[in-house]
């Protein structure tokens, strides 16, 4: 009996301390949906997840999961600014204004800007995180939110930074603009020298224009130094001091790359194996004779114009399949049944689900992989664009513009797809790849997190992640090999113009004396 008990407490003594991890989600569903991937695995192991997020944030992704979430309050003119960059990005979308024109990339900046304000003054939130005592904190790395850092600052918190795209310049990752195009670019990995060229300018200059908004625009620090008396650094120099950059990508359906020990590809966040389907859902689901195909353009359509509704409708209701579409209302049309609460991940992963059509956000894009379903990408904003070059690239999918195309071009495109035997072979081959891992996405996560938490990061930081942007991509080298080259080419030039202008005033000489 002693002998047992004191199996147990030297048992108690090695197992893995159970720690306070905290996330710090920008408000949008899907940015939130990756956070929670990571979350429920760890407390799966034992650990415990909290999350600081707006008051006013109404969502579905903490539904399923263990995580406690911590509200703080926004005042109406930061809410409003919520608003004004939701209303921009519609515009851009559905009205095609310029994302330059419009101020998309300030609007962020804004929006972001009041999210930190609103967290870093609610004295009641603060009071409380301070009182879990928070081991390690994820946070979204989002672009131009990197005034979201200094809450970990405040709770001298170690930090993750979590999103589905860490430019180079943020990580210290190398630049590998020969082989990996630009997130927002249309090129696929197979890129011709002037698609290189322009990868390169286009991938190097938005992070100089996020660094140059965040220098035009700076967020006010003084209104952190009553919590962090520290702040004086710029945002974007805040992300690079993360333990680990865990993005939400992956080298089967997108493109291999170089990465360095603190960088992990955890593409497939919120991919899980399926759950029941209620009632009606899977009634739904079962009697589809030809199969389902399931529609999502995740919260874009509530702020599309009606007409592109009944387009689509239109569509669908010319298939020999029944569609199931997520939508702002529960309403049946025929063969078409939309809901205001599609449990994605759960119907992709039903046998009868023969295509998902999708705007190919990454989290919708990862989920179809997982199960296998061929894709046909209708991109409206962000990097839908770039998921719908890699989709065809790979030959898993189609693409659609549905904005500008008529129904009966989006019409052909569906039953091309559907029809294709060599797509959905080939999707069910990558997908089998992916689940051939030895680790899921949310594993591979858990487990460079349990590892910084017992060993500090310090041992996986590269060097670059403390470059100035000019040292990082090479361009000082460069120079000065251009410069040295120039140099001894010309000297090169001097010399032979030299030597011909010496031969030259020899033969003139002999002419000159033989005529004498």
């Amino acid at each position: 009996m002693v002998y047992q008990v004191f199996l147990l407490f030297v048992l108690a003594l090695s197992s893995t301390h159970a720690a306070n991890v905290l996330l710090i989600p920008l408000p949008a569903h899907s940015h939130c949906l990756e956070m929670v991937g990571v979350a429920n695995e760890l407390t799966k192991r034992g650990h415990f997840v909290f999350a600081y997020v707006p008051a006013s944030f109404k969502t579905h992704c903490f539904d399923d999961s263990d995580v406690k979430v911590i509200h703080f309050d926004m005042t109406r003119d930061q809410e409003k600014t919520a608003e004004d960059f939701q209303t921009t990005t519609a515009k851009v979308i559905f009205e095609g204004s310029s994302v330059i024109a419009s101020g998309l990339p300030l609007k962020i900046h804004n929006f972001c800007e009041s999210q930190c304000y609103a967290a870093m003054n609610a004295a009641g939130g603060l009071k409380k995180l301070q009182s879990l005592r928070i081991d390690i904190t994820l946070v979204d790395a989002m672009p131009m939110c990197g005034c979201l850092y200094y809450i970990p600052r405040f709770l001298k918190s170690p930090f993750v930074s979590v999103a589905s795209y860490i430019s180079e310049s943020d990580s210290g990752m190398p630049f590998q603009t020969n082989t990996v195009p630009f997130i927002l670019g249309t090129y696929t990995n197979n890129m011709t020298f002037p698609q290189r060229f322009l990868n390169h300018l286009t991938t190097v200059g938005a992070s100089v224009m996020v660094k140059v908004i965040d220098v035009l625009y700076p967020v006010d620090i003084t209104k952190f130094k009553q919590h962090v008396p520290t702040a004086d650094i710029v945002d974007t120099k805040l992300v690079q001091e993360s333990v680990l950059f865990l993005e939400n990508s992956d080298s089967v359906l997108e493109y291999p790359k170089a990465t360095y020990p603190n960088f992990i590809r955890v593409g497939g966040l919120t991919t899980r194996p399926i759950k029941p389907l209620s009632n009606d859902l899977e009634q739904f689901m079962s009697q589809s004779k030809n199969g389902v195909v399931v529609v999502s353009f995740g919260s874009m359509l509530k702020n599309a114009p009606p007409d592109l509704f009944q387009k689509l409708l239109e569509v669908f209701e010319n298939l020999n399949h029944n569609v199931i579409m997520a939508y702002d209302k529960n309403e049946n049309y025929g063969n078409v049944k939309t809901v205001k609460w599609l449990p994605q991940n759960d119907v992709l992963g039903h046998p009868n689900t023969v295509l998902f059509v999708s705007h190919c956000g990454k989290n919708g894009f990862f989920e179809g992989f997982y199960h296998g379903v061929p894709i046909i990408c209708a991109p409206l904003n962000g990097d839908g664009y770039s998921t719908a070059i890699k989709v065809k690239y790979h030959k898993v999918g189609s693409s659609v513009d549905i904005l500008n195309s008529d129904a009966n071009e989006i019409l052909k495109i569906i039953k091309d797809t559907l029809s294709d035997a060599s797509i959905r072979k080939n999707m069910k081959k990558a997908s089998a790849i992916f689940h051939s891992a030895p680790f899921t996405p949310q594993e591979r996560a858990a487990n460079a997190i349990e590892h910084v938490l017992k060993f500090g990061g310090d041992h996986l930081k590269p060097v670059s992640s403390k470059m100035s942007l000019i040292a990082h991509t090479m361009l000082d080298i460069w120079f000065t090999l251009f410069l040295l080259t120039s140099i001894i080419l010309y000297i090169f030039y001097r010399l032979i113009r030299g030597c011909f202008t010496c031969i030259f005033s020899k033969q003139n000489t002999t002419r000159k004396k033989k005529i004498e």
